[in-house]
């Protein structure tokens, strides 16, 4: 079992600080084997007999959802940008999302590697993130010491603290930052700055502690000499993005901005939206380690009233009525994902969070980003609350001998990470 209280450096990185719940984790293991980790995409997208659009349903197991897309639109030979998808997949998983192909006709179910595409209809628009209700999980957690006992009480310990608080911290998971090597939002700042050349050199030459010594080694290697054929010589074929952008610096060992756009948009685009979820989770860690409970709205708080579609605004006149509304499960607290368009709360709350901006050291007009308009990013608001009603089982693990194993089952909505409810349940380092 884990102390509740010790937080993982690489939840640290990605400015998750804090636990919600007290009780003591269960640590183990996750996807130890892809099987262990299913992910059902839950969709109100209409489907009809013709359209533009050819709608099919795509299983993939341990694979990246950009190269698969990318191996996908190879194999249609079709350019990538004509397959869209409602939201970006675990790698080290079994999955299941929808997927549209413009102006394509799939007349069968194909195979492409360990992806498989079924087409199911057809439609008059693409597939995109506002047809996406949610996900549903089936996620397996190996090598829990303990009695069988001990395991369930202690889940159930962390199932109940967050019932009653109505749901756990809506934080970006840890893979919003990169599961293995967290430097997605690193990146991101850069960008944000407007240094393409430090963004560019942070991707390819910064090395983690988790990555294997070579690679370290290599990653610290080009960042001092910018020996760019030497490195890529060396560098992983598998690292394909590292590659991409290497070939280009050995052509054009200047052009950062070059090397940069050898990276689709929506990756580019990526890097930005990371960098403002990791000031989201700063913010909702200082609220937590302030002592504001994320189900109850205090002074400057902001609050979705989804019944009249709009956000109110807490003050001590409406505190009650608001308040009401959110003990009965039809409004929920929210707070900025920071951008050039965002205003920052009132009272309290926005002291909070003027104080991770200033400490961030950011100016939010920066995220229009003039040196590259296209990564520009405004802002949006997000619930700081995460609904999820887990359901689960405790068994012997029959891949650790005197291991328990834990499956656990849960809807989340869209936008919600499966990796931060595991982390109040599990209270450890991924591994």
């Amino acid at each position: 079992m884990s102390d509740a209280k010790a937080v993982p450096e690489s939840d640290v990185t990605a400015g998750m600080t804090m636990y919600l719940t007290t009780s003591r984790g269960i640590g183990g293991r996750i996807r130890q084997r892809a099987e262990d980790f299913v992910v059902d995409e839950v969709y109100r997208h209409r489907l009809t007999s013709e359209g533009r659009y050819q709608v099919v349903k795509v299983t993939k197991m341990d694979t990246e959802t950009h190269h698969m897309a990318r191996d996908l639109a190879r194999h249609l030979q079709i350019s990538q940008r004509r397959i869209r998808w409602a939201g970006t997949k675990d790698k080290r998983a079994v999955t299941t999302q929808l997927m549209s192909l413009d102006s394509v006709l799939l007349a069968k179910p194909l195979t492409v590697g360990t992806v498989v595409v079924e087409p199911v209809g057809r439609s008059d628009r693409p597939i995109s993130l506002g047809d996406l209700d949610g996900n549903d999980f089936v996620i397996t957690v190996r090598a829990v010491e303990g009695p069988k006992h001990g395991v369930t009480t202690a889940v159930s310990g962390v199932v109940e603290e967050t019932r009653n608080v109505r749901g756990f911290p809506n934080f970006f998971g840890i893979q919003r930052f990169g599961s293995i090597r967290p430097v997605n939002h690193v990146v991101g700042r850069a960008l944000v700055d407007g240094d393409v050349e430090l963004a560019v050199m942070t991707y390819i030459g910064k090395p983690f502690p988790d990555e294997p010594e070579d690679v370290k080694a290599l990653r610290r290697s080009v960042a001092e000499t910018y020996d760019f054929k030497e490195a890529l010589k060396r560098m992983p074929v598998r690292l394909r993005y590292e590659r991409a952008m290497l070939n280009h610096l050995v052509q054009y060992p200047n052009d950062f901005d070059g090397a940069l756009g050898v990276l689709s948009t929506n990756l580019q685009k990526l890097f930005v939206h990371a960098f403002q979820s990791y000031l989201f989770n700063r913010m909702l860690s200082s609220r937590l380690e302030r002592g504001f409970p994320l189900a109850v709205a205090f002074d400057g708080d902001r609050v979705w009233v989804p019944d009249r579609e709009r956000v109110r605004t807490v003050v001590p006149k409406n505190a009650h009525e608001i308040n009401h509304s959110l003990a009965a499960g039809t409004a929920s607290v929210q707070m900025p994902v920071p951008g050039y368009d965002t205003e920052l709360s009132d009272g309290i709350i926005g002291q909070i969070e003027r104080d991770v901006i200033a400490s961030a050291g950011v100016d939010l007009d920066a995220f229009a980003i003039e040196s590259c308009p296209r990564l520009a990013s405004k802002g949006v608001m997000r619930n700081v609350l995460l609904p999820a009603d887990i359901r689960f089982d405790v068994a012997p693990d029959e891949l650790a001998e005197d291991r328990m194993k834990v499956d656990l089952r849960f809807f989340l909505p869209k936008g919600g990470y499966a990796t931060t409810v595991l982390r109040e349940i599990m209270k450890t380092r991924f591994v």
